[in-house]
């Protein structure tokens, strides 16, 4: 069964208040619980970051434990200057544009990465939030 976790470092100033986050956080969270995808990576924690402040993306995998860790770097202005619709829009393909390209900096030896990126795709652009 896939641990996966999403945290949330968030300014309300993108003008999304972080609990219209919830929903979005909870659902994506749940719809991972029942997928498996190999033995190598048992937790994906990933921190979805909306704050104004220059980041640089963070990713580790610990091999021994199975724990994949990485960021999601939303483009804080780009969303802060756009409709309520667009925002949404724009943070669905943000996470999954920033999480394909994180997977494929990597190759896990037992992990289908393609089944993964597709499911990720088809959860976060079907939740209604």
């Amino acid at each position: 069964m896939m641990d996966f976790r999403i945290f949330l470092e968030w300014s309300n100033d993108c003008g999304l208040p972080i609990e219209k986050m919830y929903p979005l956080q909870e659902q994506t969270e749940k719809a991972f619980l029942k997928n498996q995808y190999g033995t190598s990576i048992n937790k994906i924690r990933t921190i979805l970051i909306a704050r104004p402040n220059d980041f640089k993306q963070r990713k580790r995998f610990k091999k021994d434990t199975g724990v994949f860790d990485y960021d999601i770097l939303l483009d804080f202005y780009l969303i802060k200057n756009v409709e309520l619709g667009e925002k949404k829009k724009l943070i669905r393909y943000q996470m999954i544009k920033k999480t394909e390209e994180t997977f494929k900096k990597y190759k896990f030896e037992d992990f289908d990465t393609a089944a993964f990126l597709s499911d990720f795709k088809d959860v976060v652009e079907t939740i209604e939030w």
